[in-house]
């Protein structure tokens, strides 16, 4: 799991009208896969007699952690918890299912949208919202191998969904972008075009939605200051933190920011916070 976990403590305001403050996150869980074999997916390194030994025992003790850390978060937010939280590195709706039942946030009713992504590792990205708060009303992904671009092999979808955050309609999109594996410059490449695709369904929701509020959320695998986060031309609060030397995982002695949130320029936030 990530070393870092931030998140937006938003003190909305829409038309005027001021809202309670409310919590939005995001968090790589780093390969949550359960115990059990699928065919459809390369999920051998995580299976009891591999030689990770990702025992019963090893799953429930992660389920359990990743509990107490969306617990801890709720109490940011008071007695209602999160209102979002997007998640990466998650192998199916059966471990999102085990962590929302479990003892430490069973009581906040928390609900996910989640769909199976062509990645071959089977791990996918997915929205854990509190339904008090958060109303979804339409959601769908879109596969970047189905986009052409990428001919060797496929990666994790974007997830959209649109929903009303207190009274306020909101587009959410969840990423988590090719890594950088090998350094290479295709990998490079493969992000500027995740980064291209997140753009074009954002540009897709304003020709019919002009004033349309975003947050886009992810493991982008790259910086605040990287081509792939500018081109989505949003503004990026975690730009200050990378600027101060602070980061959610560390690479060769220096820290890396690829677990950021973005907002469209239309927000108001008269007291906004940004933490970890």
């Amino acid at each position: 799991m990530r070393l870092f976990v931030f998140l937006f403590l938003l003190s909305t305001c829409f038309q005027n009208q001021l809202y309670a403050t409310q919590v939005v996150a995001f968090y790589n869980c780093e390969n949550f896969y359960d115990t059990i074999h699928q065919l459809s997916v390369n999920d051998e390194e995580f299976l009891p007699n591999s030689a990770k030994g990702y025992s019963a025992s090893r799953y429930s003790q992660k389920t359990g952690q990743l509990s107490k850390v969306l617990f801890g978060l709720g109490q940011l937010g008071g007695n209602e918890g999160l209102a979002l939280i997007g998640v990466a590195e998650i192998e199916n709706q059966y471990v999102l299912e085990k962590v929302i039942q479990s003892n430490a946030i069973r009581k906040y009713q928390y609900q996910y949208i989640h769909f199976n992504s062509k990645d071959p590792r089977g791990i996918d990205v997915a929205l854990i919202y509190q339904p008090r708060l958060f109303k979804p009303y339409q959601y769908k992904t879109y596969s970047l191998k189905d986009a052409n671009h990428f001919q060797d092999y496929a990666t994790r979808d974007i997830l959209l969904v649109k929903g009303q955050l207190q009274a306020q309609w909101v587009y959410v999109l969840v990423n988590h972008w090719p890594s950088r594996r090998g350094g290479s410059s295709l990998a490079k490449k493969n992000r500027i075009w995740a980064a291209t695709y997140c753009k074009r369904i954002i540009d897709s929701i304003h020709s019919v939605d002009s004033n349309a509020y975003w947050i886009v959320m992810g493991d982008f695998n790259d910086n605040p200051t990287n081509k792939s986060l500018r081109t989505l031309e949003l503004d990026n609060p975690f730009l200050s933190l990378y600027k101060q030397g602070q980061g959610s995982l560390a690479f060769r002695d220096s820290w890396n920011l690829f677990d950021q949130i973005l907002l469209s320029r239309n927000w108001k936030m008269p007291k906004s916070q940004l933490t970890n």
